[in-house]
């Protein structure tokens, strides 16, 4: 935002307080300064309302950004000659500063601003400034993002400028990014097309294995177990006695065997003399955890189950029912024609002196 347009903004804001300013009593204004858009505070001095300027405030200012054009009345922009637009920068007369290169010499006016140039074979543009090469004629032959070079149009043949990766005449060949190998620390390299990615190996990381990553960072280890770095070789998991495994993540069932082994041994000091029963108590430990198996439904499947088995029920119940009623609802239609026919029949019998005569009754049903 330049200063006119700040100040343009500050004479908006503030300009019903300065008008509503009084002059200052007794002050005599300097000589020649405007009687409305200007107003003293001491007599050596002629300060402007918003939107005047000069030193005796009888010039205005003009919208800001107005680039051929003057004003009547502040933040005014009246064109001059051969301009137009809200900022009096557009030319009427483009073709008068002979826009048109390379010898060309028809310019036309389209108006409001615009021309068009007719430029001679072999070049084109809105100013007949680009020269018709090989990639302009023919088009561009470049592969895979290639850019097209024909020197300004100069050169016989178009060449192409090749994207990283790739390489030949038209960017047609893709290079192996992974050669050399860029990874460090022994990574694998994959080529990727346009790029490549690295496979770190353990306790490195990075888009080029650079960063060592510390082996317990992660927290590998599960169910409380320690994790122990060691260098070289990743790391090492204490696990506590319930559970093995690299990371601690299986259970250890011959724990809670040797458990319940120390405790009845604490319990009967003496059945280490009798091996029989100590055997018999291990057949059953195993037995009970062999029988100890989940059932075949959870309580959640289960209750899932009878829902969906409720709402079939009602489905065929609502099926059901607007079956029977819409049966129901057309015997009732059908007995009440049939009794309206029948006494209209017995009224045309009377009217008619009991005089057989044949009536033929349609009936819904046969319609």
């Amino acid at each position: 935002m330049d200063f006119q347009t700040v100040k343009f903004i500050c004479c908006c804001c503030f300009w019903p307080l300065v008008v509503g300013l009084p002059l200052a009593q007794g002050v005599v204004c300097k000589p020649g300064c405007h009687p409305v858009n200007g107003f003293c505070e001491d007599s050596s001095e002629c300060r402007c309302q918003p939107g005047w300027q000069g030193p005796f405030c009888d010039q205005c200012i003009p919208f800001p950004g107005c680039v051929h054009g003057t004003c009547a009345k502040p933040w005014q922009c009246m064109c001059e000659e051969g301009w137009i637009g809200s900022l009096c920068d557009t030319d009427v007369h483009p073709c008068s500063s002979k826009p048109c290169t390379n010898n060309s010499t028809t310019c036309i006016e389209t108006g409001n601003g615009g021309y068009v140039c007719l430029c001679p074979q072999g070049y084109t543009g809105k100013s007949c400034h680009v020269k018709k090469g090989p990639c302009i004629v023919n088009g561009s032959p470049c592969q895979n993002g290639g850019t097209c070079v024909d020197n300004n149009g100069f050169a016989p043949h178009a060449s192409c400028l090749c994207p990283p990766g790739f390489t030949g005449h038209f960017c047609e060949i893709d290079l192996d990014d992974c050669e050399p190998n860029p990874c460090e620390h022994g990574g694998t390299c994959v080529d990727i097309g346009r790029g490549f990615r690295c496979r770190c190996p353990a306790g490195y990381r990075g888009a080029l294995c650079v960063n060592h990553a510390a082996a317990c960072a992660s927290n590998p280890c599960e169910n409380g177990g320690a994790c122990h770095e060691r260098p070289g070789r990743g790391f090492k998991c204490v696990c506590k006695a319930s559970f093995l495994g690299a990371t601690c993540a299986s259970p250890n069932r011959n724990a809670s065997v040797e458990a319940r082994h120390r405790q009845d041994h604490h319990l009967h000091p003496k059945a280490h003399r009798n091996p029989v029963h100590l055997q018999e108590r291990e057949i059953l430990t195993i037995k009970e955890t062999i029988e100890n198996r989940h059932p075949l439904l959870s309580k959640s499947q289960v209750i899932c189950f009878m829902v969906l088995g409720l709402l079939t029920c009602l489905v065929v119940l609502g099926t059901t029912g607007i079956i029977f009623f819409s049966k129901f609802e057309m015997w009732l239609a059908n007995a009440r024609y049939s009794q309206l026919v029948r006494k209209e029949r017995d009224c045309f019998l009377k009217a008619n002196e009991g005089q057989n005569l044949p009536v033929n009754i349609i009936f819904p049903e046969k319609i």
